[in-house]
């Protein structure tokens, strides 16, 4: 009889999880880290040699949410991954200003 007992107790346990899945708590989880990649390139004047390339590179990448920057003095352009909702072009305009460089917005292809 406690084993009869114990089997429906642990069939009332067992069925009351079943419906939980271990994925439903994680979708919202998901949205919410969801990224939105962006890459952009970026004119920028005043660039002379690679120093400058690493300065701004370096200016940049503490920008929250930029994840790759390739900058350029022979094409003076710095080509800029980050996720948009996290920072935006001119935040990312703004740092490199305040490295000492003209930022003159996304470069139209």
């Amino acid at each position: 009889m406690k084993q009869l007992f114990f089997v429906i107790l642990l069939a009332v346990i067992l069925g009351g999880c079943a419906g939980k899945s271990t994925g439903t708590g994680n979708t919202s989880q998901a949205a919410t880290t969801s990224v939105a990649n962006k890459t952009v390139t970026l004119a920028v004047e005043g660039m002379t040699c690679t120093g400058c390339e690493n300065t701004i590179s370096e200016a940049v990448t503490k920008v929250a949410g930029v994840s790759t920057v390739k900058a350029s003095h022979l094409d003076s352009t710095a080509v800029v991954s980050f996720d948009s909702t996290q920072t935006s072009i001119s935040a990312i305009g703004d740092a490199i200003t305040q490295a000492g460089y003209d930022f003159k917005g996304e470069k139209k292809q």
